[in-house]
């Protein structure tokens, strides 16, 4: 895939967003970074500056997005924004927190995504790429509310992907393993989690971490995944679903053969219709 218009990333004030956005400008593309907050602006200035590629940052809580409107070149947009908060048993979650997560990590890229589409539909050429999780692929204790955003993240895609293929609209889903990242430093993977605070639960959640220490489980690091993601974007024959290491793809594969990819490709050629 040739990319000459804009490419824009939320939650672009850091982690894997951040990475992105910086990856893109320094190979020379257009970027529009949507951070939630202007104190995010001056590292990502000073870390693009002296790159080729051009960039645009613009404030935006993609919950309340209001009057925002993307250029008329857009291309590219990565949903990327999200959040998880402490690793809790369900029954300790308030309903609130829930609706955040889905908010945060699902609502406001679908609303992100209704508004690209009409662009790249009209320009006849588009690619969004959805930020997933590899947590998705294992019933891992203590992520409810984030694996479940994910898992409308992953049902939205495989939709995405069959209602765009008639306009030349593609969708890629970057489902990352654990990546040295600020949201990963409260991970399982990284601590014990908070569940322990919680008798009936502090067994699983000792077990859980006793296990992720024998694995001596290591985060890559942000440039690694980042530049594979962006790899991703010009690859015009590849599957919908990657993920950022080996151990992520091996999850996707044990989770959905080939990411799913046939099932999707079929589904697709069924609905469309016949020529003639």
């Amino acid at each position: 895939m040739q990319i000459d218009g804009t490419i824009a990333v939320s939650g672009a004030g850091g982690g894997l967003g951040y990475g992105i956005s910086l990856e893109c400008v320094r190979r020379g593309h257009r970027v529009l970074a949507l951070i939630l907050e202007e104190g995010q602006r001056a590292a990502l200035e000073s870390a693009a500056t002296g790159l080729p590629g051009t960039l645009d940052i613009q404030v935006l809580d993609i919950t309340k997005p209001g009057d925002f409107a993307f250029p008329p070149d857009l291309q590219v947009l990565v949903n990327n924004a999200g959040i998880r908060l402490k690793n809790l048993p369900v029954e300790e979650i308030p309903l609130d927190e829930w609706r955040l997560y889905f908010e945060v990590n699902f609502l406001g890229h679908v609303e992100l995504t209704r508004r690209a589409i009409p662009i790249m539909r009209e320009n006849r050429k588009g690619l969004i790429c959805n930020i997933n999780s590899s947590s998705l692929t294992s019933p891992i204790p203590f992520l409810a509310p984030y694996r479940a955003t994910k898992g409308a993240m992953a049902a939205f895609s495989e939709t995405l992907c069959c209602e765009l293929a008639p306009f030349g609209i593609k969708i890629l889903e970057i489902m990352p393993g654990a990546v040295r990242t600020g949201i990963n430093r409260e991970s399982v993977t990284q601590r014990v989690a908070h569940a322990v605070e919680y008798p009936p639960y502090a067994p699983m959640a000792n077990r859980q971490r006793e296990l992720f220490l024998q694995s001596n489980f290591q985060p890559i690091e942000i440039e690694e995944a980042t530049r594979g993601i962006v790899d991703r974007f010009f690859d015009d024959k590849g599957r919908m679903r990657h993920g950022t290491c080996a151990g992520s793809e091996q999850a996707i594969e044990a989770w959905r053969p080939q990411g799913g990819e046939a099932g999707i490709a079929g589904f697709i050629a069924m609905m469309l219709p016949k020529e003639g």
